[in-house]
């Protein structure tokens, strides 16, 4: 299973989006203080804090990252959905829901 990171920021930052962009192939935007990162094989949850710009001397942001364990449920957009089972490589069980409109 890929690994699967959710960055949340204090506030949304329209730059961060770009900056995860610029590290790392799969990164889908949630909300504008919301993302989920597809990581590499070799990273930490600090890599991925230190690409979006929440710790390290680039550091511009307030939030945090959460590596994901794999368990997930709930009802959001389809797309979200979609995301995750592209990225860990699983179909979502019946029990994972989505709104019908996007």
């Amino acid at each position: 299973m890929a690994k699967i990171y959710a960055v949340a920021l204090d506030q949304p930052e329209p730059t961060v989006e770009e900056r995860l962009k610029e590290h790392y192939a799969s990164v889908f935007k949630h909300t504008n203080s919301f993302y989920l990162v597809g990581g590499n094989a070799d990273d930490i949850a600090e890599d991925v804090a230190m690409a979006a710009g929440i710790t390290g001397e680039q550091r511009h942001f307030s939030g945090v990252v959460f590596r994901l364990n794999g368990g997930y449920s709930g009802y959001t957009r389809g797309a979200l959905w979609e995301w995750l089972k592209d990225v860990s490589g699983s179909a979502p069980s019946a029990h994972r829901c989505s709104r019908p409109h996007e």
